[in-house]
């Protein structure tokens, strides 16, 4: 069926996604708030997989995709695929009255200014920074230097900087970006999203840690294993891919209170979410990139009340702490990252405070309704008509 969508004269945002725009949550919302505020809305995304409609419109949003399969990682097939990708997008952008360009992330940043360019710079850019540019070259150390030019060319191009937390602000301003040209969007959950703290979560017979995302060394995954693994009165629950996929189910044959659930669905993710007793939020501090994260598990962890495990020395840790959610520990001592998760599964009356005062901040500080008012600030700001 073909999809009616109104292309009048009226400047339209364009956003750059090198995904489906299906998972990716932040984007979507920041899309849909700026639909909800009157502002016409079109995101180019990237389907390296091939599974999604060329087009959809719902709400007034229209996303069309680039359909050609490609592998997710730094590969030179990745890199061949940017190139065909960057090329659609810039003959895309030619059938939209395009006021502001607004590029998710470094891969898409460049397309950005090359429209930007090609429009004599009559457009506004937006870079949306939800990653350190040094994860793009965790394969490549000897190029790390390239991130002093990615900033660089950013200060030259960019109106305005999206970042995903203070942590990122900071990093952002000691490296020369003006602070009034920046803001942070969280990744954080509406409202509708909270639920009351369930006390029969900590007083089950079994106290359920649920990890999800990434399984490899860089999250920590077989430090959580070490810590869990034949403990009594706890198991562990673990759902995602990665390199360490094998050690998982090592264990899972093993012990019997670790089980691996695979590649599960998002509403499968949500639904254990909610009935779980600790969510870890592991980023291993050896990059900058994981230093500063604050991913959107740890927020929605948060909002249904639900203590979450962090490790020392990150961004992370700082939330943590200061509101009082949750458990940090330093990942690399099995011992105390055991005696964190016993003291939780034995305390219920801990676990209800952690997670009291989990949705009392979500509800104040970190929920959408709040990210919203900054991204329409930002857009009035940069934009002459609605």
């Amino acid at each position: 069926m073909k999809i009616k969508y109104n292309f009048s004269k009226r400047k339209h945002i364009l956003m750059l996604l090198s995904n489906p725009a299906t998972y990716d949550t932040r984007p979507l919302k920041e899309a849909n708030s700026l639909v909800k505020n009157g502002y016409k809305v079109v995101i180019l995304a990237w389907d390296r997989e091939g599974n999604c409609p060329r087009q959809t419109l719902s709400n007034g949003l229209l996303i069309r995709r680039f359909n050609l399969k490609s592998p997710y990682g730094q590969s030179i097939r990745t890199v061949i695929g940017f190139f065909f990708y960057y090329v659609w997008c810039i003959i895309s952008s030619y059938t939209l009255n395009i006021e502001v360009i607004h590029c998710h992330d470094v891969d898409t940043f460049f397309c950005g200014i090359l429209i930007k360019m090609l429009r004599f710079g009559r457009i506004k850019l937006i870079y949306d920074m939800h990653d350190h540019p040094i994860v793009f070259l965790e394969k490549f150390p000897k190029a790390h230097f390239l991130v002093k030019v990615v900033f660089a060319i950013a200060k030259h191009y960019t109106d305005y900087v999206i970042v995903v937390n203070d942590g990122f602000l900071e990093c952002l301003s000691k490296g020369g970006f003006q602070r009034e040209k920046m803001t942070v969007i969280m990744n954080v959950p509406l409202k509708s999203e909270y639920s009351k703290f369930n006390t029969t979560n900590c007083s089950r017979r079994k106290f359920t840690v649920f990890y999800y995302g990434a399984i490899g060394t860089q999250r920590g995954t077989h430090k959580l294993l070490d810590a869990v693994k034949d403990l009594d009165n706890v198991e562990l629950l673990l759902a995602g891919k990665g390199d360490l996929v094998y050690l998982v189910k090592n264990a899972e044959k093993k012990y019997s209170n670790v089980k691996y659930l695979g590649w599960i669905s998002t509403s499968k993710i949500n639904h254990l979410v909610k009935k779980a007793d600790l969510i870890p939020s592991l980023y291993m501090p050896n990059n900058i990139n994981h230093i500063l994260a604050s991913p959107e598990k740890l927020f929605t962890a948060m909002a249904h009340g639900i203590p979450v495990l962090v490790h020392k020395g990150s961004y992370q840790a700082k939330i943590v702490r200061k509101y009082d959610c949750g458990v940090v520990v330093d990942m690399d001592d099995t011992a105390k990252v055991r005696e964190a998760i016993f003291k939780l599964a034995s305390s219920p009356e801990l676990c209800k405070k952690l997670g009291e005062n989990g949705i009392k901040v979500v509800s104040e500080l970190f929920n959408w309704q709040v990210m919203e008012r900054r991204l329409v600030g930002v857009y009035h700001s940069l934009t002459s008509s609605r």
